[in-house]
């Protein structure tokens, strides 16, 4: 469920991107990129997708110490993964920091600039495209929350620093990070998935909800009763995706 609702949060925000690359002229509000509405849209957008990020690796390396032992191979290969990634990739490593900045700091997008790709033959078709740019002055004066390899990074960042590619290449790694634990849980999922279809038999239709019910009776006649959806469609997202990978 974690991993979901980071994917959720990733969509959130790559349908705000598509929704603003390459918006025609005749369709643009050039006011828009200070708008504070929009802007803290943005905003919004990309802390989801940070802190979520960061759950994601936090309570994976967590469910595997608890359930392979905090020694086990299997936590200790997840930690060399993301130990990896760390050193491979600043996009990964930035980002990391950039969801400490922002629960410390507040939200770092200012405002959202626009690209404009001019047609010289018919300017009304001229495209816009948003860029997230952070602040690097701003950033630098926050040395002890990005540490000093980061730090040093930033000084010698020639180029603007835009979210989107950043972004883009961490969802990658994050699917990487996923497929691992997957390959780990491939026979324990499987198992549960076939059971579960096994049970509920022809009683799941394309329209209806399977629920389970758990019923409790405790003293004074009192009952408590406990219901659960099967998510299906998370079931099958996994078997016509997920398990594929392994």
């Amino acid at each position: 469920m974690i991993f979901k609702n980071l994917q959720l949060n990733l969509k959130d925000y790559f349908d705000f991107i598509d929704d603003w690359t390459k918006v025609p002229a005749y369709k643009m509000n050039f006011g828009i990129s200070t708008n504070i509405h929009f802007v803290m849209n943005a905003n919004k957008l990309i802390l989801n997708t940070l802190m979520s990020f960061k759950l994601f690796i936090d309570n994976a390396e967590m469910f595997l110490k608890r359930k392979y032992g905090k020694d086990s191979k299997e936590a200790t290969d997840f930690i060399l993964l993301t130990n990896n990634l760390f050193d491979s990739s600043f996009a990964y490593r930035f980002l990391s920091k950039l969801r400490n900045y922002s629960v410390h700091l507040g939200f770092p997008l200012e405002v959202v600039l626009f690209h404009i790709d001019y047609n010289n033959d018919s300017p009304e078709k001229s495209e816009h495209s948003a860029k997230l740019i952070l602040n690097i002055e701003k950033l630098l004066k926050e040395k002890k929350l990005f540490g000093a390899r980061i730090h040093t990074e930033l000084q010698n960042q020639k180029e603007e620093l835009d979210l989107i590619p950043l972004i883009r290449e961490i969802s990658h790694h994050i699917m990487e990070l996923q497929k691992y634990i997957y390959s780990l849980q491939k026979v324990e999922l499987t198992d549960s998935i076939e059971n579960i279809e096994m049970f509920v038999g022809n009683h799941k239709t394309e329209q209806n909800q399977i629920k389970v019910y758990t019923i409790n009776e405790k003293a004074e006649k009192q009952i408590n009763l406990s219901m659960y959806d099967i998510p299906f469609d998370i079931l099958n997202e996994y078997k016509k995706t997920y398990k594929n990978w392994c």
